[in-house]
């Protein structure tokens, strides 16, 4: 069928979409090369849909297509969609469930009925008008004849873009010299004559070039062509209806290629064998609450709850599609009322340390915990009270936490790591937190565990950009607003003045001048600054500028306050300095608290 058939057929919902599909994760360029192809003439790949038989209809959880799109929904408040809405079929119309082509099928809806919306570059995500409303145009006044230079490989020749709606809302918008068409649009003109009337009439009323007037009559041709003539969309259908053998075939469709992530996959299987729960709408539900809901902004995933459903219900913890079996993913659905407290717990508990979506470096991490939550029973609010044997094991929990997080204790393939924290937990009897024999396991593995001098001599030559580095700069301060407050990671001695050359000329010798500048991105030339202190700050002289800080800002910062080390000419003197102050701020909510049992 052609485009505009497809289209029709999902805006009348006679196309929908299995609970076994992920959602829409194509970037907006990819849209656009998927019209750019169409209109050169590309072939654009099969599709696969599943007929599912009028008796079956309320046997299955379906879901639409997003008309609004936007790439994510937990920073503002809109009515654009990242996540599709269920759909209860209305038994009207040869339903089809897209069991392949989703991605492209939902570009084709969104570029011709819908919009896009996603937020623009060097803007805070919390900043509504940092989100842009899209929709999808096309240049006329270009040779359809010539490939676009695109700065890549890509080797376009029809120039699509999404335009603010805000800015540009016409049928046909003018950009500078050039005009565009809304690529819906085309829809009103089905028939060769239809946009011939609508080309003859633009002749008419615009000022173009003749070369322009045969490029807009050339690219208004092929678009339409395009949506309306070309039968581009060339499907399977699949007719049993038995659901083993369709998620069979759904799974050999997706898993040859790195197109769907593994935890679709495995959500699939989930969803197909879970009775009392809906497992997409539990998982991206829940994913969603994590992000949003909690004291800080999270950047959960499913595969993270996936893999911590594995260990919370004592299975083997290696994440592969042969550990959801039937019977795992049964017992998995037997344990997720329990499973679901404990993650929340621990990702509130977590939240509470000051850690979130900036400074969590690994979500391995948060899994122990949540296990420790689950096999006591404890509440983030329990640890978090005043009392005194509580505040104890909740001192015990962020230690551990945060030196695993700088040592990188569960970074990477945790497998290993994940099983031995285990069984120490399973183990252990009474609600205290067993840091010390986790930490025997883990150095029995070859990790770095707890917090030393040498530790911190490490964390010291950490260097600007780094995740590490900022977690390490937070630790630094007594206030928990990181990742709700942009910080920026400031060099307190300008870069800029801290180059051999610069050095050389301000009269220090080469050789001290050359490890001075090997020296300008450690962590302690670095503090967190807010945006508007680092803009007031720039690159001004530091023993300029510092002398306008107060006495707070000193202590605030671990700012050495003798004047003299404030010279450029001691900036070694001054790193020594500043390398103790944070060495002991460090070591003192960091070392291996003392045994409070009793």
């Amino acid at each position: 069928m052609t485009i505009n058939e497809a289209v029709e057929q999902i805006q009348s919902q006679n196309y929908l979409l299995p609970a076994i599909q992920r959602e829409i994760v194509w970037e907006r360029d990819q849209i656009t090369d998927l019209f750019d192809s169409v209109l050169q003439g590309y072939p654009i790949g099969t599709f696969l849909y599943w007929d599912l038989d009028d008796e079956n209809r309320d046997e299955y959880t379906m879901y639409g297509f997003i008309q609004h799109y936007i790439t994510d929904t937990k920073y503002i408040e809109t009515d654009a969609q990242s996540r599709n809405s269920k759909v209860k079929p209305d038994g009207a119309g040869n339903l089809k469930l897209v069991l392949d082509g989703q991605q492209r099928l939902s570009s084709f809806y969104i570029g011709l009925r819908g919009t896009y919306s996603y937020k623009q570059r060097y803007k805070w995500y919390r900043n509504e008008d940092a989100w842009k409303r899209s929709r999808l145009y096309l240049k006329l006044t270009s040779d359809p004849k010539k490939q676009i230079d695109s700065g890549g490989d890509r080797q376009t020749r029809f120039e699509f873009q999404f335009l603010s709606r805000e800015d540009y809302d016409g049928r046909l918008v003018r950009r500078g010299n050039d005009y565009w068409f809304r690529t819906g649009a085309v829809l009103d003109y089905p028939g060769e004559n239809d946009i011939g009337d609508y080309i003859f009439n633009l002749r008419n009323d615009l000022d173009l070039a003749q070369e322009e007037e045969r490029w807009v009559g050339q690219n208004l041709r092929r678009l339409r062509k395009a949506i309306h003539d070309v039968k581009y969309v060339t499907y399977f259908e699949e007719k049993e209806q038995d659901i083993d053998r369709v998620l069979e075939i759904f799974i050999r469709t997706n898993d040859g290629g790195t197109q769907l992530q593994k935890s679709d996959l495995l959500l699939s299987i989930a969803q197909a064998n879970w009775q009392e729960y809906d497992a997409r709408e539990e998982l991206t539900s829940f994913v969603d609450h994590l992000n949003t809901q909690l004291p800080k902004t999270n950047d959960y995933g499913k595969d993270f709850l996936l893999k911590s459903s594995l260990v919370l219900s004592d299975l083997s913890v290696r994440y592969r599609v042969g550990n959801f079996n039937r019977e795992n993913v049964s017992r998995i659905e037997n344990r997720w009322p329990q499973i679901r407290r404990s993650i929340r717990e621990a990702a509130t508990l977590v939240n509470h340390f000051g850690i979130g979506e900036k400074t969590l470096l690994s979500q391995n991490a948060v899994i122990p915990i949540a296990y420790y939550l689950k096999e006591t029973g404890l509440t983030a609010e329990n640890l978090l009270s005043d009392d005194r044997e509580k505040s104890l094991m909740k001192r015990d929990l962020k230690q551990w936490f945060i030196t695993s997080l700088l040592n990188g204790t569960l970074s990477g393939s945790a497998d290993t790591v994940l099983t031995r924290i285990r069984e120490v937990l399973r183990a252990e009897e009474g609600e205290s937190f067993p840091v010390s024999r986790i930490n025997e396991e883990m150095s029995s593995l070859g990790k770095v565990v707890g917090f030393s001098e040498e530790i911190a001599e490490n964390v010291l030559e950490r260097e600007k950009g780094g995740r590490r580095t900022f977690l390490a700069l937070t630790l630094l301060y007594d206030q928990e607003d990181f990742g709700s407050i942009p910080y920026h990671q400031d060099h307190i001695f300008p870069k800029a003045r801290l180059t051999t050359e610069n050095l050389v000329e301000e009269g220090l010798g080469p050789e001290r001048a050359s490890e001075f500048a090997e020296e300008v991105d450690k962590l302690p030339n670095l503090q967190l600054l807010t945006r508007a202190e680092n803009k007031s700050k720039q690159d001004a002289r530091f023993e300029d500028w510092i002398t306008q800080q107060s006495s707070s800002f000193y202590d605030r910062h671990l700012i050495p306050e003798d004047p003299d080390l404030h010279r450029i000419e001691n900036f070694d003197q001054f790193m020594e300095a500043r390398r103790k102050k944070i060495t002991s701020k460090l070591t003192s909510s960091l070392s291996a608290p003392q045994a409070h049992r009793t």
